[in-house]
């Protein structure tokens, strides 16, 4: 899927629902074009595939962001980035390190369910 023509064509987007009925059907989305919607609030990924949030670092408004199921997402250090990130779901990633959110001041909501998530003293601060 292309989505560089609604991120060039739409640069007051602040609402994105991409939510897929089953898990990888998007794994050949590019999602670094989302990188150039700074006015992005709100974003669900939900079954999208993502395994990498490097392309959601420059989100600097993004508050809402639902990355459940997205059973490839390993590393979410890059969401340190998103400054005004209040509500997070990672419900379901299986594998997913959340040491890095630690450094997210504005974090408000995680949504853990479903992990294998055994310690998460690493988000103490």
């Amino acid at each position: 899927g292309d989505l560089s023509a609604l991120a060039a064509g739409c640069p007051a987007l602040h609402t994105l629902t991409l939510k897929f009925r089953y898990t990888g059907v998007a794994d050949a989305m590019d999602f670094s074009v989302l990188a150039g919607c700074a006015m992005l609030r709100t974003l669900e990924l939900s079954c999208s595939g993502l395994r990498d949030a490097s392309s959601l670092a420059g989100c600097a408004l993004l508050r809402t962001l639902d990355l459940s199921y997205c059973n490839g997402l390993l590393d979410v250090s890059a969401l340190v980035g998103c400054s005004a990130l209040h509500t997070l779901s990672l419900a379901v990633c299986q594998s997913v390190d959340v040491s890095a959110l630690s450094g997210c001041a504005t974090l408000h909501t995680l949504s853990l369910r479903q992990t294998n998530l055994a310690d998460v003293s690493a988000l103490a601060g």
